[in-house]
Parts: C-alpha cells; sequence; structure tokens
C-alpha cells in the first residue's frame, strides 16, 4: 500500500507527554527565567539551571550527556524535561519512560531501554524526488468487472492530463494511482501532486480558475493558484524519522523509509538490523542527505533501576549515537 503511516507509540507515553503539551520553552530572557512563560509558571531557579544546561549542550560545552533531577511529586521534573527538549530545537524527540516500565514489559530489559534511547534519536532526511505537479485538464479512468463480482466495476488504469501556467502533459497511471484517485475524489480543477518515485498522489485544493468558471461563492476545499513551470521537478522533500522507526522498518521485508507500517510492539529487534541501520545512517550524514538530532530521553523514578539497567545505560553514554538523558526521582 502506498503511503507513509506512522509507528504508533505507547499509550502511556501519550498520556505523559499530553499533559504538557502546552510548554513551548523554559520561559526565559537571556538567562533569566520569567514567572510565568512559554506555558512553565514558577520554578524560576530551577528552569533558570535548565537553560544553562541547555546553552551548554547547543554550544557543545555539556561535559556528558546525563541530567539528575530530584523533587517530590507534582514539582515540575517531567514539565523542565520537555522544555528543554523544546528549547533544543525543532523536531527535537522527547521519549518520557518511568522506571517501572521496564520490569512490565514483555522484553529483556536492555532491549527496552535500547528502544527507549533510539526513539529518542531523530534523523532529519533531505531526499531529492521526482514530482508532478499542476492542474488537472482532462481525466479518464479505465475500469472492468470485479473478478469475484461482475456486478461491481473496479479501476484498473488511469490517462490524466496534467497542466502548469507554462506546460502540459499527459500521464498514464497503472491501478495503484487509479485508487488513489478515485478513493480521494480527484476530478478536472483539481491540483494534484504526484510522487512518482513513492508511487502516491496527493490532492491539495481546487484551482482558482476553476471555482471561478463554477461560480462558487462557499467552498470547502483549499483554493490554490495553479503553479508555473515544467509539469516535471525536481523537489526536496524533508522529513524526521527516529532510529527506532528505521529499526522497525528495516527488521521487516520489503521495508523501506517510505512504507512505515503499524508496529504490534513488543518485539525485540535483532542487533545486526541496527548495525546495518547505524551504518546506513552515518552513509546518509557523511553524504549531506541526512543529519542527527538528538533527543531527550526522561527516565522518571530512575531510583528503582537496578545495577544491570544503570550498567547498561552508562555504557550507552560512551557511543556516539545518544541522546540526552535526564534522570527523574
Amino acid at each position: 500500500m502506498s503511503g507513509i503511516r506512522e509507528v504508533p507509540e505507547g499509550l502511556v507515553a501519550w498520556e505523559r507527554i499530553s499533559a504538557h503539551s502546552h510548554i513551548t520553552g523554559l520561559g526565559l530572557e537571556g538567562l533569566k527565567a520569567k514567572f510565568i512563560g512559554d506555558g512553565m509558571v514558577g520554578q524560576t531557579e530551577a528552569r533558570e539551571a535548565a537553560g544553562i544546561i541547555t546553552r551548554l549542550i547547543k554550544e557543545g560545552k555539556f561535559a556528558g550527556r546525563a541530567i539528575l533531577m530530584a523533587g517530590p511529586p507534582g514539582t515540575g521534573k517531567t514539565a523542565i524535561a520537555v522544555a528543554i527538549a523544546k528549547e533544543l530545537g525543532k523536531d527535537v524527540p522527547f521519549v518520557p519512560i518511568a522506571a517501572s516500565e521496564v520490569y512490565s514489559a514483555e522484553m529483556k530489559k536492555t532491549e527496552f531501554l535500547t528502544q527507549a534511547l533510539r526513539k529518542s534519536i531523530g534523523v532529519r532526511i533531505h531526499e531529492m524526488r521526482k514530482i508532478y505537479e499542476g492542474v488537472v485538464k482532462e481525466l479518464s479512468i479505465q475500469k472492468e468487472p470485479h473478478p469475484y463480482n461482475p456486478y461491481m466495476q473496479v479501476p484498473t488504469g488511469a490517462v490524466m492530463k496534467l497542466a502548469t501556467k507554462d506546460e502540459s502533459k499527459k500521464l498514464t497511471m497503472d491501478q495503484s494511482f487509479a485508487m488513489q484517485i478515485v478513493q480521494q475524489g480527484i476530478e478536472t480543477g483539481d491540483i494534484v501532486q504526484i510522487d512518482a518515485d513513492g508511487g502516491r498522489i496527493t490532492k491539495l485544493g481546487k484551482s482558482r480558475q476553476s471555482i471561478e468558471e463554477r461560480k462558487v461563492d462557499l467552498t470547502a476545499v483549499e483554493v490554490i493558484d495553479i503553479p508555473s513551470g515544467p509539469v516535471m521537478k525536481e523537489k526536496e522533500f524533508i522529513y524526521t524519522l527516529t532510529l527506532h522507526q528505521l529499526d522497525v522498518m528495516n527488521s521487516r521485508s520489503g521495508g523501506s523509509i517510505f512504507s512505515l507500517l503499524f508496529s504490534s510492539g513488543g518485539r525485540e529487534i535483532d542487533a545486526e538490523v541496527r548495525k546495518e541501520v547505524d551504518n546506513a545512517v552515518r552513509e546518509m550524514v557523511q553524504s549531506k542527505k541526512a543529519e542527527i538530532i538528538p533527543g531527550v530521553a526522561f527516565i522518571d523514578e530512575c531510583s528503582m533501576l537496578d545495577v544491570e539497567s544503570f550498567a547498561f545505560l552508562n555504557r550507552a553514554l560512551e557511543q556516539d549515537l545518544c541522546p540526552i538523558i535526564i534522570f527523574a526521582t
């Protein structure tokens, strides 16, 4: 199936993040905390200390990758951790876990921690792709009887004429594209974008000219001007995945960056798969096709971790690919 789907994360993590979704930063002016700012209220001394840490991380002067926060429940430890991630920049992953989850998961402790750390490391990928974009001038969909129900017609292909202000092209499409055209209700006058490499067609909206010809005063679809230039063009796509998402995709046969499938969860990933992913990411970084985004892994109730877990995390902190780990207790 064409398209990109997100790998779903656990409901517990979603609940913990959603409680702090209003936080956009530490609420600082320079290194001085405002009493109310960026969704944060109070705890000015702690926020100012977090601001110093954030500046050190950004400047590459932070000695180590671990932070320990201590305080009673409800004093804002998670909120400050979220704010640190927000201050570090756009698309910085933030993964909160509780130490008790390490023991309740249906996998090894080290595997659970490995997945949590790799969810905290993002990869921003830059890719040039071949795109067809324009307004639909003509559209013809070929249909034939369904093999199991001759009374029902199914699309088998399509012919579409796309046009910009400067050029027009007639494109023939297979059944996969024809199905997407029918599902999205694409018709003449619509402006579409076709990703030839990814096998996807996207309806962007309705052309302004089409709306004016129909003399419609109100419309629920987005009205877009007809694009200029050639119909076929090279366009840069920028998207961010985590190392864990890449692990999941490559652990499945036929997995690719453009076909994220829903994960059932609780599955251990082979070390060889992770090694291949790390090598592929390093090659992309060296060729300037990607950049690493170290995120924040927040481990609450860290006093519940045992010696084995701490030894594993200590070793992980020495690796090249490692997020900022915030321990809270």
